[in-house]
């Protein structure tokens, strides 16, 4: 009895020093940067809160965003990505869209949906979607949107709504086909798109196999424009009607899931919030989706969170480790080790994570968060011990370089690796 007790303090204790020296770490991590840090560790296990430093008090949360965007698509969606809805009425074959993001896009689409329309016997048609979306998202940065990571969200994307420029041997190749009549060279280092048009100026320098990306300016005509000369067929667009109750389907959710995390997709995440609403009723709104994650998906989260967009891009979003940490496990045990491990990136191996940790044994994997200012880095950790943990460590208003604190939150994570 004795025996069970002293080991016991023991223990307390251990946990205790380890709490001290991280708590020690994180101040002398916030001073150095003058920023304002938060963390949360949860036993992924048994959900037992391991240690928390300004867990409930709210960050920007960049891309963290999409863990939030990822757990309402698993609770709203398919297994399947549903591509377009359709019903047909005599000779006719009327489809709408469901705001896909995989369409024509060459990391995740499907030819199975385009093939469909093709090989119809019947005269096609597009029925518009009921929109009630802007194409970009609230609180999102002007000087962002002619980067290929801010593409417009739409009813129905193709090729990611961004334009694609190549130098292959001596020849431009241009991304939609459509656009090569509206693309000239210019006497410049960068690549340009005229305000408000789908006019684009290439840099005349541009060498071979380089890949130049610019959102371009959407809409549904013009997607159907691009379809019609994808198919070789003709689709007459007619106004928003009935929800038809078939349903053409491509690619696995989880690979557009796993493409979200690894890549940080913006489009993507912003999609996917689209994808719900449409599900949920006749209307495409962000507004929607997120409005029913937040008083039922999320109801039960320890702190209140603003919720603007899919992705991350904008800085009206807010939130706090405690309620990250707590998403994660859930996500966890409800999909296992196995699934988060595939899907979320790995630190030192994956994607936006591909140069973090990496003289490091792969011990994490994470979504991380960037915005100038503001880093944050969320997921789960394998400890030494062979503990798994939940985590969310969170960033704002430091005045480092990205590369600075993102060397300063490895060492973090190696420390609790190493003392938890």
């Amino acid at each position: 009895m004795r025996l069970t007790v002293f080991l016991a303090v023991l223990f307390i204790l251990g946990l205790s020093s380890c709490a001290t020296s991280l708590s020690r770490k994180t101040t002398k991590f916030e001073k150095i940067h003058h920023g304002f840090t938060g963390i949360a560790l949860l036993d992924a296990e048994t959900g037992k809160n391991i240690y928390q430093y300004n867990a409930h008090k709210s960050f920007t949360p960049a891309s963290n965003t999409k863990i939030l965007s990822l757990y309402s698509a698993i609770k709203c969606l398919e297994d399947s990505i549903i591509t377009f809805r359709y019903r047909k009425a005599k000779d006719s074959l009327i489809f709408s869209a469901t705001g896909d993001p995989g369409l024509l896009d060459s990391e995740v689409s499907s030819s199975t949906s385009l093939q469909f329309l093709r090989n119809s016997k019947d005269s096609i048609y597009y029925q518009k979607a009921n929109w009630k979306q802007k194409m970009y998202g609230a609180g999102w940065s002007w000087d962002d949107f002619e980067y290929a990571f801010s593409p417009q969200i739409s009813a129905i994307p193709v090729y990611g709504n961004t334009a694609i420029f190549t130098m292959e041997n001596k020849d431009l190749k241009v991304s939609p086909e459509i656009f090569s009549n509206y693309t000239r060279t210019i006497n410049s280092e960068t690549l340009e798109k005229l305000k408000g048009t789908n006019e684009f100026r290439i840099p005349q320098k541009l060498q071979k196999n380089d890949t130049l990306r610019i959102p371009f300016e959407t809409s549904e005509e013009l997607s159907i424009r691009i379809i019609e000369e994808e198919i070789g067929r003709t689709i007459k667009i007619i106004p928003p009607g009935p929800k038809a109750s078939h349903n053409i389907k491509s690619v696995a959710s989880d690979s557009i899931y796993k493409q979200m995390m690894h890549t940080s997709d913006n489009l993507i995440a912003e999609q996917l919030l689209i994808m719900i609403s449409e599900k949920m009723t006749d209307t495409m709104s962000t507004k929607i989706s997120i409005d029913h994650a937040k008083n039922s998906i999320f109801k039960g989260l320890p702190d209140e969170f603003q919720w603007a967009d899919g992705s991350g891009l904008s800085r009206y979003n807010m939130n706090t480790p405690a309620n990250l940490a707590i998403i994660l496990k859930v996500l966890l045990d409800e999909k296992g080790k196995a699934w988060v491990s595939t899907i979320f990136p790995t630190a030192g191996k994956h994607g936006t994570l591909a140069n973090l940790l990496t003289d490091e044994e792969a011990f994490v994997f994470a979504k991380s968060g960037s915005l100038k200012n503001n880093y944050s880095l969320s997921g789960y950790l394998k400890t030494n011990s062979d503990r798994l943990l939940t985590f969310s460590i969170m960033n704002s208003n430091h005045m480092s370089s990205a590369k600075e604190i993102k060397a300063e939150v490895s060492k973090l994570l190696i420390h609790i690796r190493n003392n938890y």
